[in-house]
């Protein structure tokens, strides 16, 4: 009997590595078209992690690399055709259940002081493990080809608050007509869709979520605020004009991230007061959809479609790290480049980026990237692996 390492029975690996290069031979000699592209999908057996981390005592400094490790591996596993949902309740699904999914923890360096305790871990999880069991959870999904709206539109007209429905109304009929498919719910519907959603964060908040619950991939929130300007004799008609004030914008449901905003102005004269009404909220919608409406569905089809040029996986970045790279790759690729961020999760960043450019080019982009080191480390078919070295 071999014996183990880190947890592994060398019989085991012996035998994986046996009967791989044997499929590698057989699809050779029978010159089978060997596809490589749903390597990256399957999940690996072990991924290693190494941390400094501090805590109160050892034990306190390990548990929070593991969690570190654990919270990394979900971001590796977005590098997929997976997407993630109900983030805040899986924060804390993991904080509770990370050790089921750690294979090893090895200390390397310790450290005391009087501010805590510092290590330096080695940490292996297992992703396969942690895979199937947020599918089980239903943490995981797979996105739709063409994204569900849930619309929230609130209404003022001539400074009263109304319940017509007229906005929401008029942006569910924009939005089928550009091909969306409406997540339509009761009234009932906490919060309420005629309601107010910009009022505080934190309706903001519970109105995603519940678009989320409700199998929305994008929500759509919006307030009117419609006014009569004028009332005036034109030729042998009254003319009656209004002025709508539309503030709009369109955030992923999954977590939170802005996908477009805008605010417009619009007026519209008609004959009919309810006609001019109408046609000035209409014609606002219509501004700011022009806009950024088509921005959502590009959006969809690089990064969640994957129809980009070129799937980047970055390793252990900040939020503001992960600006500065996206920005950077923009402005170094040039003309036509645009990188479109798919997840974030542990510090793990998933980027679809739709350039003219091969991977040359971005290769050569990477390494003379200067604020800290960019480095491939593992590409398959458009898929690239890089870590931040800092």
């Amino acid at each position: 009997m071999l014996p183990e390492l880190n947890g592994v029975n060398m019989n085991k690996l012996l035998m994986r590595n046996k009967w791989r290069a044997a499929f590698t031979v057989f699809a050779v000699v029978c010159g089978l078209q060997v596809s490589f592209a749903a390597v990256t999908v399957e999940s690996p057996d072990y991924l290693t992690f190494e941390y400094q981390q501090v805590g109160a005592n050892e034990e306190e400094a390990v548990r929070l690399a593991c969690i570190r490790a654990v919270n990394a591996s979900v971001g590796h596993i977005l590098f997929s055709d997976c997407a993630l949902q109900g983030r805040d309740l899986l924060e804390a699904y993991l904080q509770k259940n990370w050790a089921k999914f750690v294979a090893s923890s090895y200390v390397l360096e310790r450290r005391a002081s009087r501010d805590g305790f510092g290590v330096r871990i080695r940490v292996q999880t297992m992703p396969e493990m942690l895979t199937r069991d947020l599918r089980e959870k239903r943490f995981l999904y797979l996105p739709d080809s063409n994204p569900g709206y849930f619309i929230y539109a609130s209404e003022i007209v001539d400074g009263e608050p109304t319940s017509s429905g007229l906005t929401r109304q008029l942006i569910t009929e924009k939005v089928q007509a550009k091909g969306g498919k409406i997540i339509e719910q009761s009234i009932a519907t906490c919060p309420n869709p005629l309601s107010d959603v910009f009022s505080c964060p934190a309706v903001f908040d519970a109105a995603r979520i519940s678009a989320l619950r409700h199998g929305a991939h994008v929500m759509v929130a919006a307030r009117s605020s419609s006014k009569k300007v004028s009332e005036q004799p034109v030729l042998y008609d009254t003319m009656v004009s209004y002025e709508t004030h539309l503030v709009l914008q369109c955030v992923r449901t999954d977590d939170g991230s802005s996908l477009g905003r805008d605010e417009v102005v619009a007026r519209a004269a008609d004959k009919e007061k309810e006609t001019a009404l109408r046609d000035s909220i209409k014609n606002a919608i219509d501004q700011a959809a022009d806009r950024f409406g088509s921005q959502i569905q590009i959006y969809w089809n690089n990064a969640v479609r994957e129809k980009a040029t070129h799937q980047l996986l970055f390793t252990d970045l900040s939020l503001d790290e992960l600006a500065l790279v996206t920005s950077y790759l923009e402005n170094t690729l040039g003309p036509g480049t645009r990188a479109y961020v798919r997840s974030y999760f542990g510090n793990v960043a998933v980027v679809a980026l739709s350039t003219p450019r091969d991977f040359s080019a971005l290769d050569r982009a990477l390494m003379t990237f200067q604020a800290f080191q960019l480095r491939v480390t593992g590409r398959t078919g458009n898929r690239v692996t890089i870590a931040c070295i800092h």
